[in-house]
């Protein structure tokens, strides 16, 4: 009974391990529930330590109620979501890692294009249409 039950409990941490070394996926790296224009530094800080460098623009969503929890789940690829949401988008202003610095320029954003993993899970944010730019 005891060889089983580590077996299982190096299995768990393996399994644990492999997910935190992943890269941060869609969510960790565009969607908030709230965050204010000047969050972008510190907001940036995680997404730059993955590869240590100063990543050049990152669109946050401002999400409160979620609507975006689901994109994945039509079983495509690829897919574009009409939204109103309101997005942050933050800009390099100093790339000397680790002193990134961020501009951040506030919009809205209609709609959303994700690509989406075999899980049904957004990996990547391929397109955003923002209002009142073409």
């Amino acid at each position: 009974g005891i060889m089983k039950i580590q077996v299982v409990a190096v299995l768990l941490f393996a399994l644990s391990a492999t997910e935190i070394c992943e890269a941060l996926n869609f969510f960790q790296k565009h969607v908030v529930r709230q965050m204010a224009p000047g969050d972008c530094n510190t907001k940036m800080t995680v997404i730059n330590e993955q590869k240590k460098k100063c990543k050049q623009i990152n669109t946050f969503f401002l999400d409160p109620r979620g609507v975006l929890t689901g994109i994945c789940n039509h079983g495509n690829n690829k897919q574009t979501m009409d939204i109103d949401l309101e997005v942050i988008d933050c800009k390099v202003d100093n790339r000397n890692y680790p002193h990134c610095t961020y501009k951040s320029e506030p919009g809205r954003a209609t709609s959303v294009t994700v690509l989406c993993d075999q899980n049904n899970v957004p990996y990547h944010l391929e397109d955003v249409k923002r209002a009142g730019r073409k």
